[in-house]
């Protein structure tokens, strides 16, 4: 199985870097795509296979390659043509007879952005700019499938996205190779918010089927608390994961520093990103929003150092 690759955090000054290009970062579910002929496979970044989830996704007749792996995000657009992780979600999180009532729903598109290897030969160690070459020749565009766009303009891109809310831009350098499994200062995410990945730990219900999420990270081997979020949900969401964690539920907190209050503890399995303004001077995390649970990324990717970077 193939592996994707991995940008670090950067910041706006990245975007005038010469000997780069510049992309949307779009607020999707990154996967790999695989076609033998005229099947296709959709793999995660957890090696989990998503490819039931989107019957409307059959598009191998517009790739001409006899077989390939593709790298992209599978994206759901909103009405004014963004995208949006919250019509993503009910798909993702729709049971496997819904499937195909969701897809007319909320119908997806795998935006491609890279290739891996074509016809059985690899071409990781191609430079970025030669394999665009090879994608644009390979993949053609329809309803549900498109590559993505890019530019060197850096800055005019960011001031194209920021005010429609889209998550950041990528910067690529046009020159690099595909580190295959491997998080790389060739490729560097410059977000237009901050946001982090937690570990779920625990939850209160006060009011609701889930009144608040208790969120943890690693600080070394060890989970540390960092507050909870409350907001940035749906109701018929919080009714799903209610379930899910009432099978997961454990009598102790798993953080070693756990709040004095009533909280139901969680064995720390499962992810969820949260916007937030920074962090308080206790390493809590300040006017937090939930956006998505993340099945792609493991509990020990969410660390308190890679959130810190994040704000230098």
């Amino acid at each position: 199985m193939r592996r994707p690759m991995l940008a670090f955090q950067g910041s706006k000054g990245d975007l005038a870097r010469e000997g780069y290009i510049f992309e949307p970062k779009l607020d999707g579910t990154r996967a790999l795509c695989y076609k033998e002929g005229a099947h296709l496979r959709f793999i995660n970044r957890r090696d989990h296979e998503m490819t039931a989830r989107y019957p409307d996704f059959k598009f191998a007749d517009q790739i001409s390659a006899r077989s390939c792996v593709l790298d992209g995000e599978v994206v759901v657009f909103d009405g004014q043509g963004n995208p949006s992780f919250r019509l993503l979600q009910k798909r993702e999180l729709a049971a496997p007879g819904m499937y195909a009532l969701r897809s007319g729903q909320h119908p997806a598109t795998y935006i491609v952005f890279d290739i891996l290897e074509i016809d059985g030969r690899d071409i990781t160690g191609l430079p970025l700019s030669e394999r665009k070459k090879i994608l644009e020749a390979t993949v053609r565009e329809s309803e549900h499938l498109r590559r993505i766009i890019y530019t060197q303009k850096g800055q005019r891109l960011w001031d194209l996205i920021y005010p429609k809310g889209i998550e950041g831009v990528m910067a690529k350098r046009i020159d690099g190779a595909y580190e295959e499994g491997k998080r790389s200062t060739s490729w560097l995410k410059i977000k237009t918010v901050m946001t982090i990945d937690c570990v779920i730990v625990g939850f209160t219900h006060e009011r609701r089927a889930i009144s608040s999420l208790a969120l943890a990270v690693y600080v070394g081997k060890e989970l540390q608390f960092v507050g909870r979020v409350g907001t940035g949900f749906t109701e018929e969401f919080l009714e799903k994961l209610r379930e899910t964690l009432e099978r997961i539920k454990v009598p102790k907190p798993v953080v070693v520093n756990p709040p004095d209050d009533e909280t139901d503890w969680v064995k720390p399995e499962m992810v969820c990103e949260v916007e937030y303004l920074e962090f308080t001077s206790n390493y809590h995390l300040r006017a937090p929003v939930f956006r998505r649970l993340r099945d792609d990324k493991t509990p020990e990717e969410c660390t308190l150092d890679a959130a810190l970077k994040q704000g230098e």
